[in-house]
């Protein structure tokens, strides 16, 4: 059959998912809590919706033959995935790691993506991965998270929320952040469906909390200066090395100040400039979380949406993830479980003080599928449980507690969330008057 390149243009490479409505999670919360399970992509995590689309965009529009990608990452899984239903080649660049091999390592090669382990860190695998680019006729290095493509494939979830919830408004959005495009996407999508005044609750971990240090800088009017190259779909090119299990630290961080330009494939492409911003970097399992740049699209849209900046401990990510396989029987990744833990951990309340058994709230899980039972076992034995709260927003703690101590919101937080919270209770106030029953009926498909 002849390649059709209109027809791939027009093709969906990811799979509408499930809003789960979560029983035990609700009655926690004192509200109807949604999970969108992004989990059950065919690469079992949300990145097929924004890569797909790029790399469908990449040979329908730009004439690529050759997909490429770089590390063991949910973003080179999904290009893997892309290459594979659009009838051509991937190459994925990887670092040796001195013998540890991660799960989505094999899943890449089950897609029938070739391999191709060059040097011993990150950066040394992207300029290898470069230079194959520069030299291979239609190949096209996927690393750019700041993508219109990307940014639309991500937009789809906020539209299936909206279906889903029979297009009642809900009071928030819990998701994780990394680079931002998934928040930048989700966004996007919100405002499409009018529902500009739902704020987004955005989490990561203490250390990987780019995107509130870069909101902060930006919100601060701080520009950064020097240049460091770190393409925002990647970890930080000087990123976390595991060996057997232990994570070796971050050097750095960084910001950007600019949007890249579009690029075609075998192209050089346009350099975002950064500085570093110098935070002492600790190990992480939230691997995931990790990126080499934040979107300017990102900050770009916070200045017209409410978000709500939130990072949490590593600890707390765990044993939200530990919660999800018990309560529901679904691993994902640790990273994206810190959205997971916004509900778990009773923090919901803080942010939305007006929510009520007829409020929804719905939090995107992201999945990933560098996770097995002994990677979760591993961490498990790693960190304390019950985990104590200890959440930022800001530069502040503040939250430092257990479960048994949890206060009203105060402080630092407050008035880091004010605009975000005003705008979320307007939404649950407006949910109060309008709905009579607190039965879900909605989006369990």
């Amino acid at each position: 059959m002849a390649y059709d390149k209109q027809a791939d243009s027009e093709r969906s490479l990811h799979t509408p998912t499930p809003l789960l409505y979560s029983a035990s999670m609700s009655r926690q919360a004192g509200c109807n809590v949604w999970l969108k399970l992004e989990n059950m992509q065919p690469t079992q995590s949300f990145k097929i919706r924004g890569i797909g689309n790029l790399c469908a965009q990449a040979v329908a529009e730009q004439s690529a033959t050759h997909l490429v990608a770089v590390g063991d990452t949910n973003t080179a899984l999904a290009v893997a995935y892309s290459a594979r239903q659009l009838g051509v080649p991937a190459t994925i660049y990887v670092s040796s790691n001195c013998g540890y091999t991660p799960p989505i390592r094999a899943k890449a090669e089950l897609e029938d993506a070739t391999i191709v382990e060059h040097g011993r860190t990150l950066k040394e695998a992207y300029i290898a991965a470069r230079e194959f680019v520069d030299k291979t006729a239609g190949a096209c290095l996927i690393d750019s998270a700041d993508d219109p493509a990307v940014i639309a494939g991500y937009a789809t979830i906020a539209s299936e929320i909206n279906i889903q919830l029979q297009r009642q408004e809900p009071a928030a959005i819990v998701t994780t952040v990394g680079s931002g495009a998934l928040l930048s996407g989700l966004i996007t999508g919100l405002q499409r469906c009018q529902w500009q005044r739902v704020p987004m609750i955005a989490v990561e971990t203490h250390n990987t909390n780019s995107f509130q240090q870069a909101l902060l800088a930006d919100s601060n009017g701080q520009r950064a200066t020097g240049s460091a190259d770190n393409p925002s779909l990647l970890p930080p090119l000087e990123s976390p090395l595991e060996i057997d299990g232990d994570i070796k630290p971050l050097k750095s961080l960084s910001r950007p100040t600019s949007r890249p330009a579009s690029e075609g494939p075998g192209q050089t492409p346009a350099r975002m400039r950064f500085a570093t911003d110098q935070r002492a970097s600790e190990p992480t399992v939230a691997t995931c979380l990790l990126a080499g740049s934040t979107c300017a699209s990102a900050l770009e849209l916070t200045r017209e949406h409410p978000v709500v900046p939130l990072s949490i401990t590593e600890a707390m990510a765990v044993e939200a993830c530990r919660r999800l396989l018990d309560e529901h029987q679904l691993l994902v990744e640790i990273g994206s479980a810190a959205a997971l833990s916004v509900v778990g951990k009773g923090l919901l309340h803080q942010i939305v003080p007006a929510l009520d058994h007829r409020c929804h709230v719905v939090v995107v899980v992201t999945g990933g599928a560098n996770i097995n039972f002994e990677r979760l076992e591993a961490c498990r034995q790693r960190f304390p449980y019950p985990a104590p709260i200890i959440a930022k927003s800001g530069q502040e703690i503040f939250m430092r507690m257990l479960d048994s101590a949890l206060p009203s919101a105060s402080g630092d937080f407050a008035a880091a969330a004010a605009a975000a919270a005003a705008a979320a209770t307007a939404v649950a106030t407006a949910a109060s008057g309008s709905h009579e029953t607190s039965a879900p009926t909605a989006g369990q498909h």
